[in-house]
C-alpha cells in the first residue's frame, strides 16, 4: 500500500541536524593542504611527487559527482519502470548490488526508495526501517511523501496511533490527504472510535479509490458489520 511529534512535516527536521553534525568532505582540500606540507617540509618528497598526489582532488570533487549523477540517473529510470511492472524483489536484489550509489549517491533518496521495495514485497518491518532511516539521513526539510509512505507502513504493522499522529500532521492541502483520511477512517473503525463517521465516510470513498483499496475497505465494513 501504496514516533512522529505533532510538529507539521515542513516543520520537521531530523535528528541529523541537532547537536554536531560534521562533513568531512569539506575539509579534505585543507587536511590534503596540510599532508603536502607534512610531505616535502618534514619528509623531504620531491615536488613530483606531491603533484600526482593532488590529482586526486578534482577526481573527488568533479568526478566522483558526475559518475554519481550518471548512476543516480539511470537506477532512478529503471527503478521507476521495474517497480510500475511489479519486478521489486529484482529490484532488491538491484539495490543490493548498487553498493557506489550507497555508498556515495543521496542517502534519503535510496533509503526512501528500498522501503518502497520492502512495502511492496509486505516486509513491513523493514520498511519502517528504511522509511526512519531515510528520515535521519534528511540535512533539511524531510518530503511529505516520506511520512505518509512511513504512516501507511505503521499501518500496516498495526501501530495505529504512531500511523494516526503522522497522518494528522499532513497539510490540508497535501495530495495526500484524502488517502490518509481514508486510512484513518479504517483506524477508527478498527478501534471503534467515531464508527458511525468512520463507516459513513468509507461508504463515500469506496467507489473512487483503487482496487486494493476498495477491497481493503469492503474488507473492514464486512468485517465490522459482522
Amino acid at each position: 500500500m501504496d514516533q512522529a511529534t505533532t510538529k507539521s512535516p515542513d516543520e520537521r527536521t531530523s535528528s541529523s541536524q541537532r547537536g554536531w553534525s560534521i562533513d568531512w568532505s569539506r575539509g579534505l582540500i585543507p587536511l590534503s593542504l596540510l599532508v603536502l606540507v607534512v610531505l616535502h617540509f618534514y619528509f623531504q618528497v620531491s615536488w613530483w611527487v606531491l603533484a600526482a598526489f593532488c590529482l586526486w582532488i578534482p577526481a573527488y570533487y568533479l568526478g566522483i559527482p558526475f559518475y554519481r549523477k550518471r548512476k543516480w540517473e539511470r537506477f532512478e529510470k529503471n527503478f521507476a519502470r521495474r517497480f510500475q511492472r511489479g519486478e521489486h524483489k529484482t529490484l532488491l536484489e538491484e539495490y543490493r548490488k548498487e553498493w557506489f550509489l550507497r555508498r556515495f549517491g543521496p542517502r534519503r533518496a535510496m533509503l526512501h526508495k528500498l522501503g518502497l521495495i520492502y512495502s511492496a514485497l509486505e516486509k513491513y518491518r523493514e520498511a519502517e526501517h528504511a522509511f526512519e532511516q531515510a528520515i535521519e539521513a534528511s540535512k533539511n526539510r524531510v518530503p511529505e511523501q516520506l511520512y505518509f509512505n512511513l504512516a501507511n507502513t505503521k499501518f500496516e504493522l498495526g501501530k495505529y496511533d504512531d500511523a494516526m499522529q503522522i497522518y494528522l500532521t499532513l497539510r490540508g492541502n497535501s495530495p495526500y490527504q484524502k488517502a490518509a483520511r481514508t486510512q484513518m477512517a479504517l483506524i477508527d473503525l478498527h478501534k471503534g472510535a467515531r464508527v458511525e463517521q468512520a463507516v459513513s465516510y468509507l461508504e463515500k470513498q469506496k467507489d473512487s479509490t483503487s482496487d486494493s483499496m476498495r477491497k481493503r475497505i469492503e474488507r473492514a465494513l464486512a468485517k465490522h458489520r459482522g
